[in-house]
């Protein structure tokens, strides 16, 4: 696909900094405009080459982008397309990243204009590390990216979104708004639920934790209030997900009250046939 003149990022920390890079080096951007508060970040962006110049200033980022993308965590981007929103050119594209979907997209299309296309996405790549040192231009190859138009978005809007997100690397799929919430309650939500509460139940053995701990706990790393905005905005998928967790822990609880090792065994056994099945060529999974 050719690539847009003006491309504006608001946010350029880890996912933010990845697309400037992913762009610029697949010659999908001319010109990439990085917003955000922080001057030294802002400045670091343009040192490695994520964005070509910058400004505090959202709607001055904004005018005269082909293409403007919200990068910012989960409870800053509906607040951020009301300041882009009123400075974008018609026939632009206003695009976003965020990992819950329902309460942001309503929110945003209730100040979208008619002239700016909105399309939700979601690409499904990252870290527990932040900020534009861990940005890399390949961190979107191979990663599903999500997107959830909705009765208002024109499909030629999805399309272009489609490409871009094709022309990075990722692997793009359509989900209704919806479902893509329920989904990524379960495999990515209730994780880190469960990543942070099994750091939290260690206490004193904590020391002494290898690998295995390490490697399944290592997302319990993320920021804090980023994950509350989540949390917030994606409540009742996240507690739903939790109540299916739980009545799994419930029974193999009871199993080993009850020394019942075959359905104990029959619990991992499962699990192992559903986790290898994860890695296997051809999976589905992310």
């Amino acid at each position: 696909m050719a690539g847009f003149e003006h491309t504006t990022i608001v946010g350029v920390g880890l996912i933010g900094g990845s697309v400037g890079l992913a762009l610029k080096a697949r010659g999908l951007a001319s010109e990439v405009v990085g917003v955000g508060h922080r001057e030294s970040t802002l400045k670091k962006a343009q040192e490695r080459g994520a964005v070509d110049r910058w400004t505090l200033d959202a709607a001055e980022g904004a005018a005269g982008a082909d293409l403007v993308v919200l990068c910012t965590p989960v409870g800053l981007v509906a607040d951020k397309a009301a300041e882009v929103l009123p400075a974008m050119k018609p026939g632009s594209i206003l695009t976003d990243v965020a990992s819950t979907k329902s309460a942001l997209t309503e929110r945003i299309e209730a100040v979208l204009p008619e002239s700016v296309a909105f399309v939700p996405a979601h690409p499904m790549a990252g870290s527990e590390k932040r900020g534009i040192e861990n940005a890399r231009a390949d961190l979107f190859e191979g990663a599903r990216c999500i997107l959830t138009p909705t009765a208002r978005t024109p499909v030629e809007a999805v399309g272009v979104v489609c490409e871009i997100w094709r022309g990075v690397g990722a692997v793009v799929e359509k989900l209704d708004i919806a479902e893509h919430d329920r989904i990524v309650a379960q495999i990515s939500h209730l994780p880190h639920v469960v990543a942070s509460a099994l750091v939290n139940s260690v206490k004193e053995a904590l020391p002494y934790a290898a690998t295995g701990f390490r490697d399944t706990t290592r997302i319990a790393g993320g920021d804090p209030g980023l994950w509350i905005d989540i949390f917030r905005d994606n409540r009742e998928n996240v507690l739903a997900t939790l109540g299916l967790f739980l009545r799994e822990v419930r029974e193999a609880c009871d199993a080993l009250e009850n020394s019942d090792w075959d359905t104990l065994r029959g619990l991992l056994e499962r699990a192992r046939e559903r986790r290898n099945k994860l890695d296997s060529p051809g999976s589905d999974g992310e």
